[in-house]
């Protein structure tokens, strides 16, 4: 499985590993993130939880970013970025119900 989740990545695909409690999606997954990917990936993991808010999650991510230009973020030159979100589920409400 993680093969094929290693393809998707490095062609630009989204992926989703669902199943239930304690089968191991977190440790595989990192696994292929950080001991399997080529170098000119680098990526963004996200565990969320009850208490995680949405500014939490946008400063996680723009950490990671690079300002091109006004208003225009990305990875660092000649990277391409993985966010890899864990417990997709539990964010907290926000002030305004996002």
């Amino acid at each position: 499985m993680k093969f094929i989740k290693g393809l998707l990545l490095k062609n630009k695909k989204h992926c989703l590993s669902p199943g239930p409690t304690g089968t191991g999606k977190t440790v595989n997954i990192a696994n292929l993130i950080n001991l399997e990917m080529p170098e000119d990936f680098s990526s963004v993991p996200l565990t969320f939880s009850a208490q995680t808010s949405a500014n939490q999650t946008q400063d996680a991510i723009d950490q990671k970013l690079e300002k091109r230009r006004k208003g225009i973020y990305g990875p660092p030159v000649g990277k391409k970025l993985i966010l890899f979100i864990d417990d997709l589920n539990m964010p907290k409400k926000e002030e305004y119900g996002a």
